[in-house]
């Protein structure tokens, strides 16, 4: 067993090549809570009506800076993003600092894209008044505007219908289509995330692949795999667990499973409150030092896994060209299974989603194992209620994403990272936008895009910030391990970076967050087998 025992780039089911699911729950406090109190049937209240999200870019001294906007759903998303650069700053964005370089009076004649280029017809005040600065500054607000969206690359620019090739009396040279490289100069690049990090001492056991973790209030526990052969076979590998203490900053070793030996890929855990539950068949109490083996689970795979505050959900899952689409609920405190009822969803080695408080939240792909498309009576969204043992379809993400990552932030379904469906038989580049899902309003928005795509990332949500942080950011069949991790904060809708942290960069690390400090350990080196892991870790503590 290789590297296709482990999960890349498939967690939405249309590429799938490993056994298991990573990355793909959030664990955190949920903020609703179910019950079995019984409800009052109410008429349904209408649903508000759908929006889109994106970004317009203005001028703050002689930066570039990025402001957001939100506009009534249309296919016609240039054209409204245009409307909203032009219409200017609000007044709270001109008290602080922002200002526009295109003059009043310009008008939008029209907008249409063709082959990654957006031509852009504007009235003749556009490249009127103003110096060097300013021509150039209008010029990268339109283009930074316009490139947010994956379908544009580049811009070429008209004026009253007329092509340009020389912008202005300023001589600005404009007779081929223009991007964001061409005013890079004036792209401020956003402050990291303000915090420190600090090395962690070295572990005890050098766990290799297939990591999995929980925060137990007072420790992080991380399960994984060790003894893998320098030629990456697993013949005499084994599951290991290791404990370590942010608040002495030590650790210790923990036993090893008993009882019937597993199949030693990624077996997804959560925290119960007492116990680290590792799916499907075991669970360890710290407390006491000991593991137990819990029942034969009636579900097939091992996929989505969320912990509700009551019961262990498990959706999907599959290995080496099968794709399962039953589920099962494990109940600590009665130490019973009980199978889901049967979903709408379309079969998934990898699904992912989360828990909300109320419902499991599940996505699936379009595609099967074998790449072809499944039928469309298949759901590729729906909500779990364990109250009421019941599905519901919900709407689908906007576009088809594999090796995205799921978290629930307390009021949205956060979804980052990964690729859009495979074009011609090569696998699509990796994407740089995400999506929130409002499960109150069943509606999808798009986030503002990251620094780059990303996938095999450590996501996790902090109750205020969404923290990433290691991964690769090449899809096209080379790696490219990003120097850095991220911050998404939904309530500015923007992304930021994190500090450089002082390991180097991986694929597949395992994290936990502590309440106030983000620790990473582990992962893989990229390019290279699972023999080749790190076995160093460090923990970012944000500013308060």
């Amino acid at each position: 067993m290789k590297r296709s025992a482990l999960v890349m780039l498939g967690a939405l089911g249309f590429v799938v090549a490993g056994c298991g699911s990573s990355h793909a729950v959030s664990l955190g406090e949920p903020t609703r809570q179910p019950t079995t109190t019984a409800q009052t049937t109410t008429p349904a209240a209408a649903k508000p009506a759908p929006t889109i999200s994106f970004e317009v870019w203005f001028a703050r001294g002689d930066h570039l800076v990025s402001e957001p906007r939100s506009h009534a759903a249309t296919r016609r998303v240039a054209t409204a993003a245009l409307a909203a650069l032009l219409a200017g700053p609000t007044a709270p964005e001109r008290t602080n600092g922002d200002t526009t370089a295109i003059p009043s009076g310009t008008r939008l004649l029209g907008v249409s894209v063709k082959d990654g280029v957006a031509n852009v017809d504007l009235t003749s005040e556009y490249q009127s008044g103003g110096g060097s600065l300013s021509m150039q500054m209008r010029l990268g607000q339109v283009v930074y505007t316009l490139t947010q969206f994956p379908t544009v690359g580049r811009v070429r620019f008209a004026l009253d219908g007329a092509p340009v090739n020389v912008f202005s009396s300023e001589g600005i040279v404009l007779d081929h289509p223009v991007g964001r490289a061409d005013y890079q100069n004036l792209a401020a690049a956003p402050a990291p995330l303000a915090g420190s990090w600090q090395s962690l001492p070295p572990a005890p056991v050098r766990l290799q692949t297939n990591l999995a973790s929980v925060w137990t209030g007072t420790e992080m526990l991380i399960y994984g795999v060790k003894g893998v052969a320098a030629d990456g076979n697993f013949l005499h590998a084994s599951n290991a667990l290791v404990a370590y203490n942010p608040t002495s900053r030590t650790w210790r070793r923990l036993p090893a499973p008993t009882g019937q030996a597993e199949y030693l890929g990624r077996h997804p855990a959560a925290w119960s409150g007492k116990e680290m539950l590792v799916w499907p068949d075991r669970a360890f109490d710290p407390s006491t030092n000991r593991w137990r083996q819990l029942p034969k689970s009636p579900a097939s795979g091992t996929g989505l896994v969320a912990w509700t505050g009551h019961e262990l959900i498990g959706w999907g899952g599959g290995c080496c060209g099968d794709a399962f689409s039953d589920g099962a609920a494990y109940n600590p405190v009665t130490n019973t299974w009980r199978k889901l009822a049967a979903s709408p969803l379309a079969p998934s080695a990898a699904p992912t989603g989360a828990w909300d408080g109320r419902e499991v939240i599940v996505l699936v792909g379009d595609f099967d194992p074998d790449g072809h498309r499944w039928p469309a009576h298949f759901a590729r969204a729906a909500a779990y209620n364990p109250v009421t043992d019941t599905w519901r379809r919900i709407a689908p993400l906007p576009e088809s994403r594999g090796g995205a990552t799921a978290t629930w932030d307390g009021h949205e379904l956060l979804v980052v990272g990964g690729a859009g469906a495979p074009r011609g038989g090569q696998p699509a580049p990796l994407s740089r936008t995400g999506f929130a899902y409002n499960p109150a309003a069943d509606r999808w928005r798009q986030l503002p895009p990251m620094e780059s795509g990303r996938t095999a990332s450590a996501v996790l949500w902090t109750g205020k910030t969404l923290l990433l942080w290691g991964g690769s950011e090449s899809g096209n069949g080379t790696t490219v391990v990003p120097p850095h991790g991220l911050a998404y904060d939904p309530e500015r809708n923007r992304w930021s970076p994190l500090p450089q942290a002082p390991l180097l960069g991986r694929t597949d690390p395992t994290a936990a967050w502590t309440g106030t400090q983000l620790i990473v350990w582990g992962g893989e080196k990229p390019g290279q087998n699972v023999a080749s892991a790190f076995y160093d870790g460090a923990a970012f503590t944000p500013a308060r």
